[in-house]
């Protein structure tokens, strides 16, 4: 079977950043500072408390097999590709982020870790969830510049900073799945660095806002913090997500604004007639109609929270069309698998969140029927295939989160 992988993520195969270069006793430094208890070598997060949902379905393990099988899934994750004395998870050879793999594969990892640990009898992870945090930082990237050569708020660059790794350019879709992931953190584990830092990590995405009104379809975050980068659908929903969780959580007017703005711009400059959403528009106003399962995913899941907190019927109404367009689209076949575990875990999850506000069996049977599908299509490694081949973190990390939804861990963007 082909994978089918899009052009731009296939860049993630990229470049190290040679503007400038973080000192690793710096982000060792401050990364401590910041986390109190945590300290960097340690995984003492199992001490933070965990909110009341977390207890409550810890008190009733499942022995499920989606349970089963998630659980099964992140120890085959662990077990061959994690480097437990740096925390981190071994890079494929063959791109630049080597010898750790990208941030988009870590923060995959991060979400299955904690997907895991919402699950019904995942209470024994909390230290997973630690150890996740202090391997996010090792991404850190304190200095950040503008394509214009103006200061930036701090981010997470796209491999692991200098002298541990190469370090990499800056996505702005990377660090929305990072402050997802720090928002799933703290509403897990109450750690208030997780908010912190995804309220740092928020600003840095909305200063990668297009102020240029000669660009096609003017508006919208860049995909990457270059000038002249395209502007795509994960990066301004994916980033609307975090601005809208950061508001529920802080009442930040800003937050709320500049979500709003992100999501509207999609909504204007990329949707197609059948209601789900393409990829991107480019500098010039050309639009890459492609349709991906991480794409509709996110509309979904910023759509539900623009309701959860306008009250505003036509949000969770355009999520629904999204929805229902995005599970015709995909179905069960093929069309949804040659997406690749990494688009459909962000899709997924998603769908489960408009689920827990409009339930609908759709959304479980899909994700069912991919799951199964996705178990027979393992090595003897226990890592999930894709081609033919494990693809490292991001084609086994993701499966571990779907599994973990359909055992019915909380569902959150």
């Amino acid at each position: 079977m082909k994978v089918v992988m899009r052009n731009a993520h296939s860049r993630r195969m990229r470049e190290p950043r040679t503007r400038r270069n973080v000192v690793w006793s710096v982000v060792v430094f401050c990364a401590a500072a910041a986390m109190g208890s945590l300290a960097l070598g340690a995984t003492s997060a199992a001490a933070a408390p965990v909110s009341v949902h977390v207890r409550q379905a810890a008190q009733n393990p499942a022995t499920s097999t989606d349970e089963q099988e998630a659980v099964a899934s992140y120890q085959a994750l662990q077990s061959n590709l994690y480097e437990p004395s740096v925390q981190l998870y071994q890079g494929l050879p063959s791109n630049s982020c080597d010898p750790y793999s990208c941030l988009w594969p870590f923060t995959n990892a991060m979400a299955g870790t904690e997907f895991l640990y919402a699950s019904p009898g995942g209470s024994s992870y909390a230290s997973d969830v630690g150890a996740r945090l202090n391997g996010l930082l090792a991404y850190t990237d304190l200095k950040e510049i503008s394509p214009n050569g103006g200061r930036q708020p701090q981010a997470f660059e796209s491999a692991v900073a200098p002298p541990e790794g190469p370090g990499g350019n800056t996505y702005y879709d990377d660090n929305a799945w990072s402050a997802l992931d720090l928002l799933d953190g703290y509403q897990l584990t109450e750690n208030p660095t997780d908010l912190t830092l995804a309220q740092d990590t928020f600003n840095f995405i909305v200063s990668g806002w297009d102020t240029s009104r000669t660009d096609g379809c003017p508006g919208g975050v860049f995909w990457e913090d270059v000038a002249g980068s395209q502007r795509n659908t994960t990066a301004n929903a994916g980033g609307a997500e975090v601005g809208l969780e950061l508001y529920q959580l802080t009442k930040d007017a800003a937050d709320l604004s500049w979500a709003t703005k992100m999501y509207q711009w999609v909504d204007k400059c990329l949707s197609s007639p059948s209601g789900l959403y393409y990829d991107h528009v480019n500098p010039g106003g050309s639009v890459n109609t492609t349709i991906w399962s991480y794409n509709q995913g996110t509309m979904v899941g910023a759509g539900v929270l623009l309701y959860q907190i306008t009250d505003k019927t036509s949000y969770l109404t355009a999520a629904e069309t999204t929805a229902a367009a995005a599970v015709s689209y995909f179905g069960t076949g093929t069309t949804l698998q040659n997406q690749g575990p990494a688009f459909n875990a962000i899709y997924f999850r998603n769908l489960f969140v408009l689920g827990q506000t409009q339930p609908n069996s759709a959304y479980s049977t899909e994700a069912q029927a991919y799951a199964t599908y996705m178990w027979t299509q393992r090595a003897s490694s226990g890592l999930f295939l894709q081609n033919g081949q494990t693809n490292g973190v991001n084609g086994t990390a993701p499966m571990v989160e779907i599994y973990s939804l359909l055992a019915g861990s909380i569902a959150r963007p």
